[in-house]
């Protein structure tokens, strides 16, 4: 994604302080409907990058060819093309408001398992919820072997293991240290 930004959108990352950009939803809904366009066949060049990513993140209605009118996008030239965006809106927003509330879910303390991210409340992982999702274990079988889980929880770590791994390195294994009583 950051090269996305910088050598072919040519936009420099907001960070306001932060480490990370946050992506903005337009953002995000650029980046799942260029995905959904190439995994159709359909390759577009920088420039209709460029044009779709300002047509779909700034105000403007027309910008490089594309148009945007509503939940209507359309593309001119020499092959015309119109696309109903309901749906991937739709999917967007309920997959962004998904890992929001998930996020509320989970808890870090240094006492609860040396403060790996659990679900709140319980001595449960998400790494390893995620991990069995990633395993392909079913979600009927991960609910059964979870029962203090709600389903928003598990529907949350299933979210998580469709994102793919975090970028950087690798956290550290998980290293329990044990006091032994003072004689």
């Amino acid at each position: 994604m950051r090269q996305e930004f910088s050598r072919v959108l040519h936009v420099a990352a907001q960070t306001h302080g932060r480490k990370r950009h946050r992506l903005q939803f337009r953002e995000v809904l650029y980046f799942k409907l260029k995905g959904a366009l190439e995994r159709e066949g359909l390759v577009l060049s920088p420039e209709d990058r460029r044009a779709l990513y300002n047509v779909l993140t700034l105000k403007a209605g027309e910008f490089g060819g594309w148009r945007r009118t509503g939940r209507k996008l359309m593309r001119a030239g020499d092959v015309p093309v119109t696309l109903d965006l309901t749906k991937i809106v739709r999917s967007t927003h309920s997959a962004l408001r998904m890992v929001q509330r998930g996020e509320d879910l989970i808890e870090r303390r240094p006492d609860v398992c040396s403060g790996e991210p659990v679900f709140t409340g319980t001595r449960v992982p998400v790494v390893h919820l995620v991990e069995q999702f990633r395993a392909g274990v079913p979600f009927a079988e991960i609910a059964e072997d979870y029962p203090q889980l709600g389903e928003k929880a598990l529907r949350y770590a299933e979210l998580r293991s469709r994102l793919g791994q975090a970028p950087g390195r690798p956290l550290r294994r998980l290293k329990i240290i044990r006091n032994a009583p003072q004689p």
